[in-house]
């Protein structure tokens, strides 16, 4: 097993790049349920708020679920950096006509636009993170973990600026903002992808190029406990969905008081709480797990995640109990405390500096070699999927929220309990299927 703790800079180079894309991916994510449903003279959309969230519900969708064809297109054809490069510029391109949203046909062009950047700029950088390191690298997951660091930095300046500007100069340039800080970000990706591992080395006769290697049995039983996998971590997802895809933004903005020393807290600052805490705790985390590598202690990241679900149903209880409170409330009533809601943003974030590293880490380990980039496009069509599904959710709880979210909270804790007992098993394979990776590595290098 390899124990290195410093980490190969192309690390820093991939997570600085994803800083920019993701403040951009959530610029747009954050405030676009809010100018959807503002009104006209508001300088939003003028829409309802149940169609807000199904345009909300659509796009998320949409941003995660296009990456199956943008990992196809680079794992087959142009490769990963030149789709990371190709990627970035249509999501600028996206963000530069946001200016002219006010054009309905030229808002959905904009909209896709980052849409589709997104499906060929988001499934490559986790498995190019990936391809920096062995299989039995305990370097890996902890690189993972800066490199969601990195995404939530971006996250978290996105919250600020974008109220900030939303409320100096309006959503238009609030939304097309983001795109300065993409052009930085590809800036940066392209003078360092020196740094990188783009293409397999062939100048050894003796490399074999995955792609035409066969599947293995241990690597199709790897393949069928981690889709057992993705069936958990999309229980988690739709929790995670709730809290960033517009229901919990409609709840702060709509039916919370914001109000500090006088002060309305941009709505968008409250997202930005989210990425906060997880760059407060993404430190502690890897302190402590790099401390129990050390003791041979490592907890598999199959027990991880089982325990980022535990959490996540952990807070989706205390919103049903919020929901309680709030039950019959009615339009333009604030019965909620800005600070009733921070509780659970602090307790899904946990969960999710602990599930969504290793959720990628442990792609790129069980993923077959040749299809890492589709897996990790998996991984975020199973967010966009339950991107919509959670805009459902939202629209139900719109009118019935403690049940709509009583329901919810038992299904997850439900689902935490059968990973729980299902996860023996699974850590096995998923063991089997580092070994064989590792060989296989190996094998190549020589």
């Amino acid at each position: 097993m390899t124990t290195k703790t410093k980490q190969p800079k192309g690390m820093y180079i991939l997570a600085f790049t994803e800083i920019f894309e993701r403040f951009s991916y959530y610029t747009l994510s954050f405030l676009l349920v809010l100018y959807a449903s503002a009104p006209l003279y508001g300088g939003g959309l003028g829409w309802s708020n149940e169609k807000a969230l199904g345009l909300v519900g659509i796009y998320t969708m949409t941003a995660y679920t296009l990456p199956i064809l943008g990992s196809f297109i680079a794992d087959r054809f142009i490769g990963k950096g030149k789709s990371v490069i190709l990627g970035g510029c249509i999501i600028i391109l996206g963000h530069f006509l946001m200016l002219f949203s006010k054009i309905e046909i030229v808002f959905y062009l904009a909209l896709f636009c980052v849409a589709l950047g997104t499906s060929f700029f988001k499934p490559c950088m986790p498995s190019l993170l990936g391809d920096l390191y062995k299989a039995n690298d305990t370097r890996r997951e902890s690189g993972f973990s800066w490199y969601y660091f990195g995404i939530n930095i971006g996250a978290m300046i996105a919250g600020v600026s974008g109220g900030l500007l939303t409320q100096k100069f309006g959503y238009q340039v609030a939304l097309s903002s983001a795109g300065v800080g993409m052009v930085i970000g590809m800036v940066v990706f392209i003078l360092g992808k020196k740094h990188l591992v783009l293409e397999f080395n062939r100048k050894s006769k003796k490399v074999v190029d995955p792609n035409k290697k066969p599947i293995s049995k241990v690597q199709m039983r790897a393949l069928y406990s981690l889709i057992i996998a993705f069936a958990f971590f999309a229980i988690w997802a739709t929790v995670y969905n709730i809290a960033v895809s517009g229901t919990l933004t409609l709840y702060i903005e709509k039916y919370t008081n914001k109000t500090v020393f006088n002060v309305d807290i941009p709505t968008t600052f409250f997202m930005s709480l989210e990425s906060l805490t997880i760059i407060v705790f993404t430190p502690i985390i890897t302190f402590i797990l790099a401390k129990l590598a050390l003791k041979n202690k490592y907890p598999h990241f199959f027990s991880q995640m089982n325990l980022a679900v535990f959490i996540a149903a952990i807070s989706v209880f205390y919103f049903t109990y919020l929901a309680h409170i709030g039950h019959g409330i009615e339009e333009g009533v604030k019965p909620f405390h800005y600070y009733q809601f921070m509780l659970f943003i602090i307790l899904l974030s946990i969960s999710e500096t602990i599930i969504s590293p290793v959720m990628m880490s442990a792609i790129s380990i069980m993923a077959p070699l040749k299809y890492k980039s589709l897996f990790q496009s998996f991984y975020l069509a199973t967010i966009g999927l339950t991107g919509l599904l959670a805009a459902k959710i939202g629209v139900l709880s719109l009118k019935s929220p403690f049940e709509t979210f009583l329901i919810l909270s038992i299904v997850i804790l439900v689902g935490a309990i059968i990973y729980y007992f299902v996860k023996p098993k699974m850590i096995k394979i998923a063991n089997e299927a580092a070994k064989e990776q590792l060989k296989q590595q190996q094998g190549s290098s020589k």
